[in-house]
């Protein structure tokens, strides 16, 4: 996957504040790829989600999805 300077540097800032709050609660650190991977099951949780200039309305059960 190709991900703009932007993109690294917005997913790096998160995964550092992601990363001390659970250094403060003796948690292991995230990955960049875990990181990435929760934020898809979140949106995915959603009702609606406006993504690429596209609104898009899935129902959002708030359950993820079966694997």
């Amino acid at each position: 996957m190709q991900l703009t300077p932007y993109t690294r540097d917005v997913l790096q800032q998160y995964r550092t504040l992601i990363n001390a709050r659970r250094k403060a609660q003796e948690l292991p650190p995230v990955t960049t790829d875990k990181l990435i991977e929760s934020v898809l099951e979140y949106l995915t949780c959603q009702y609606s989600v406006y993504l690429c200039s596209c609104f898009i309305i899935q129902g959002g059960s708030g359950k993820p999805p079966e694997e």
